[in-house]
């Protein structure tokens, strides 16, 4: 007979092995909140879905709701608010949420990346050798990358219809969202691996911690410009200010000098490298453009709010429209007296967000440059970012970024609807250049100065 002592103890753990439920009364309240704040403060909500499709989506998770793990009702509103299409209409976790889940969990133990749709291992965290850097992961229990793919972007927020950014932002995360948005849960992997050599091979591991999944930082300065022979490289990682400024930088002494130094070593290949960079301040990106272009030019042509909005800036009303009129970047802005003349490459991907993909829609407006790399993450026809509505829904806990300005980027008569800056030279990583670390686009870039 099983010990009455020991019975207990195994019934305590059981229970505490399993999430608390939420319950769905609160769930449905939270529901409301969230949609009712959206339809007040969202001036793109229906950028790119209709009002009726916005319905719809509600409508669904209305009727899906049940007493569930918060993971769960998390997994809906992140459903939610992918639907908006609009990148900077994000949500996060309550923290207790993200501790319990990530203490209770295992975790696939590799950092992958995205290679034209498929997923390689970029790094492991297992001591197998059966997994290599490099190797093709095809199947993850019995579910191939496709489908898996297609259940986590489910929930991903990104701008219009551009896939890049889902790509970029769930291989940077990929074993905690397929953890949360696939295999909750899951202990033990099943691979199907495609090595190097182009045979397909099963490979087994177990889940690990949290704590164990150590991904490297990069730690550079979020500016620099690098001057070769043949070439300039000037690398704006982030337009975000409060970064550029605890790096010890200054982003318009940087830019003065930088462009300074160009001229007067009559540098006429530069590659501006915008990859990976999210975004930032207005005014810093309509300050770049300036150093390019050779006539007075639009960075904005527009900034719309609700007829809700009381915040930050001076609002007039315009042909039924609120439309902001005190931002700097709806001036006319003109070229910079140190303004480059030589030949310009731009790289950019899908991690090319908000005020980079500002930058780069500007530039590609004018043909100012050449763009190397993959479509950017960030709209062609602008974001809806700017002053932003910090929701938290009160049972849940689940924290919701609602943006309040609606830009529209200067560039009428683009064809590029709900697209963004598509790349003159596609150009991405292939498992060999991941293998050996090389850069294929700033390679190209390279290649394209060489022939020119």
């Amino acid at each position: 007979m099983l010990n009455y002592t020991l019975l207990l103890s195994l019934l305590a753990l059981t229970i505490q092995a399993q999430p608390p439920l939420l319950p769905a009364r609160g769930q449905t309240e939270d529901i409301q909140l969230l949609r009712s704040n959206l339809e007040k403060y969202h001036p793109g909500l229906y950028r790119y879905t209709t009002r009726d499709s916005i319905r719809y989506a509600f409508d669904l998770v209305d009727a899906r709701i049940a007493d569930q793990p918060i993971e769960c009702f998390y997994a809906e509103v992140t459903w939610l608010l992918s639907k908006v299409r609009c990148g900077h209409t994000r949500s996060a976790p309550p923290s207790l949420m993200h501790k319990t889940f990530t203490e209770r969990e295992v975790f696939l133990p590799i950092e992958v990346q995205y290679l034209n749709h498929k997923l390689y291992i970029k790094n492991k965290f297992t001591s197998t050798s059966a997994l290599q850097v490099g190797d093709e992961i095809v199947t993850i229990n019995d579910q191939s990358i496709p489908e898996i793919s297609s259940s986590i972007f489910d929930h991903i927020s990104a701008d219009g219809f551009i896939p890049t950014g889902k790509y970029q932002q769930v291989g940077t995360n990929f074993s905690f969202y397929y953890q949360l948005y696939v295999g909750r849960g899951t202990h033990d992997y099943q691979l199907a691996i495609r090595d190097a050599n182009d045979e397909l091979k099963c490979v087994a591991v177990a889940g690990v911690p949290w704590d164990k999944l150590k991904y490297e930082e990069e730690k550079q300065l979020p500016l620099s410009l690098t001057i070769h022979p043949n070439y300039a490289l000037l690398d704006i990682r982030t337009f975000d200010s409060r970064t550029i400024t605890q790096s010890g930088q200054n982003y318009y002494s940087f830019l003065e000098s930088s462009f300074k130094e160009l001229k007067d070593k009559r540098v006429r290949n530069l590659v501006m490298d915008l990859r990976h960079n999210g975004g930032g301040d207005d005014n810093y990106g309509a300050t770049l453009v300036s150093y390019f272009t050779k006539e007075d030019f639009r960075y904005f042509e527009s900034i719309e709010v609700t007829e809700h909005y009381d915040g930050y800036g001076n609002v007039k009303l315009s042909n039924g429209k609120r439309l902001m009129t005190s931002h700097k970047g709806l001036d006319v802005w003109q070229p910079h007296p140190s303004r480059f003349n030589g030949n310009v490459y731009v790289l950019i991907d899908g991690f090319s967000f908000s005020t980079c993909a500002d930058v780069a829609t500007v530039l590609h407006h004018h043909q100012l440059a050449t763009f190397i790399g993959e479509e950017t993450g960030g709209g062609y026809d602008g974001n809806t970012s700017g002053n932003s509505l910090s929701l938290v829904l009160p049972n849940s806990g689940i924290r919701i970024n609602i943006p309040m300005w609606k830009y529209t980027t200067a560039n009428s008569g683009h064809s590029f609807y709900g697209r963004g800056v598509i790349p003159d030279y596609r150009s991405v990583p292939t498992k060999h250049s991941l293998i050996e670390s090389r850069d294929v686009e700033l390679e190209k870039a390279l290649q394209l100065i060489h022939q020119n």
